[in-house]
């Protein structure tokens, strides 16, 4: 069975294209999931603080 160098080439090509992808889309998956712990952690925070000023107010 010969190989020729194009079909190596397209090959090659083709799996350089697919892992580029395959690694953007993980990128933004990481970027989208550590943002939504930000806005959790701080929407938290915002309701200790707000806990906090309610027992203060209380006093």
């Amino acid at each position: 069975m010969e190989l020729s160098v194009s079909g190596v080439v397209v090959a090659v090509v083709g799996f350089a294209i697919a892992f580029g992808i395959s690694r953007a889309m993980a990128a933004v998956l990481r970027k989208r999931r550590q943002a939504r712990g930000e806005a959790a952690a701080q929407a938290s925070q915002s309701r200790q603080v707000r806990r906090a000023q309610a027992r203060k107010n209380q006093r």
